[in-house]
């Protein structure tokens, strides 16, 4: 039995790596929900996003008690983080002016 070439893997990986780059999108849709789009009652009521430099009133958003689950760690010393108008942000703790503004929460998780 002959060992194969080392050239032979190479370019067998290649045409499997072709084969998948360039395969049709093949995600069966069938039975699938559609997802909604975000409304206004999904984004708390509020229809404009949360502009950084903002400060919000603390009953215009929900401070985040366990930022694990939106996938994040403890926020910076003297932050926290917060959902606001339907959007994860990371808010000074004091004055409860925005830092920044994460992404979309259409939920609250905690």
């Amino acid at each position: 039995m002959t060992p194969l070439h080392p050239l032979a893997t190479v370019a067998a990986g290649t045409m499997l790596g072709l084969a998948a780059l360039t395969a049709p999108n093949t995600t069966p849709t069938r039975g699938l929900q559609a997802v909604p789009a975000c409304t206004t009652e999904c984004l708390g009521g509020h229809a404009t996003m949360p502009m950084v430099g903002n400060s919000v009133p603390e009953d215009q958003l929900h401070r985040v008690s366990a930022p694990g689950r939106y996938g994040l760690s403890q926020a910076p010393d003297g932050d926290t983080y917060a959902v606001v108008g339907g959007h994860l942000v990371r808010i000074d703790a004091e004055d409860g002016r925005i830092l920044s503004v994460l992404r979309p929460a259409p939920r609250i998780l905690d």
